[in-house]
C-alpha cells in the first residue's frame, strides 16, 4: 500500500514538473482558457465479470452479488496538440489529449468510493465512415487509483495480493450527428489492471456516456 502511494506521488510530481517546463508550459498557459481545447464527459459503466478479451467477441456478463454494480465517471480532457499521420496512403487526424477522470464506484454491499484516473489519450477524428455518422475512436494509457480494491478482483483471484494503484486503459467509440458534432454519444470500455507491474489482473467495465466538445461545433 505504501509503495502504491509513493509511485502515485512520483507520477504526480513528475507530471507537474513536465507541465511547468519550458517551452511547453508557455503553450499550455496561453491556451488554458481556450474552450476549444476542452471536452467534458459524463458516463455510467457496468462492472463486468469478463476479461478484456471477451469484449472482442461481444461477450458481456454483468458481475453479480456483492461484486456487481456500476461506476459513474466524470471526465474532463485538455487537447495538448493536433497530429497528422499517414497510414497506407491515408491521412489520419489525431488529437493528443490529457484526460482527468473522477469515478464513483457503487458496489452492492458497501458505500460509494472514489476512483481517479489520468494519463495520455489519442483520439482519431477522421474515421472513414464519418461522412455518414461523425465518429471518433479514442484510446490511451495512464494510471488509476482506487480508494478500495474492487470486489470483482477479489472474487476472481481471492488469494492474490491487490494494489490500489493500477494501469488505466480507456477505449471509446464516439458517435455524433454530422451537423451537431459537439454533442456526442460515447460507447466505452473502462479497463484497469495491474499489468504485472502493480499486481496481476484487474477489472473491466462497459457503458455509455455523453460528451461535449467545444471545438467540433
Amino acid at each position: 500500500m505504501r509503495k502504491a502511494y509513493f509511485i502515485f506521488l512520483f507520477i504526480l510530481f513528475t507530471t507537474t514538473g513536465y507541465l511547468n517546463a519550458e517551452p511547453f508550459s508557455e503553450t499550455v498557459r496561453e491556451n488554458l482558457l481556450d474552450p476549444n481545447r476542452w471536452t467534458f464527459q459524463a458516463s455510467a459503466v457496468l462492472i463486468s465479470a469478463n476479461v478484456i478479451d471477451d469484449f472482442i467477441f461481444f461477450k458481456f456478463d454483468r458481475a453479480k452479488g456483492e461484486a456487481g454494480g456500476e461506476m459513474y465517471l466524470f471526465n474532463t480532457s485538455y487537447t495538448l496538440t493536433d497530429l497528422e499521420l499517414e497510414l497506407l496512403g491515408k491521412q489520419m487526424n489525431l488529437q493528443m489529449e490529457w484526460p482527468l477522470v473522477f469515478g464513483l464506484i457503487n458496489e452492492r454491499g458497501r458505500p460509494l468510493f472514489h476512483n481517479i484516473n489520468s494519463g495520455i489519450a489519442f483520439r482519431w477524428t477522421n474515421l472513414p465512415f464519418s461522412k455518414f455518422v461523425y465518429a471518433n475512436f479514442e484510446t490511451g494509457v495512464g494510471l488509476t487509483y482506487s480508494e478500495h480494491v474492487m470486489k470483482i478482483e477479489r472474487v476472481r483471484k481471492p488469494h492474490r495480493e491487490r494494489s490500489h494503484l493500477k494501469i488505466y486503459w480507456p477505449i471509446q467509440l464516439i458517435l455524433a450527428h454530422p451537423k451537431h458534432r459537439q454533442h456526442q454519444l460515447v460507447l466505452q470500455i473502462h479497463h484497469q489492471s495491474g499489468g504485472h507491474i502493480f499486481d496481476i489482473g484487474g477489472s473491466n467495465m462497459l457503458g455509455l456516456g455523453y460528451r461535449y466538445v467545444f471545438r467540433e461545433r
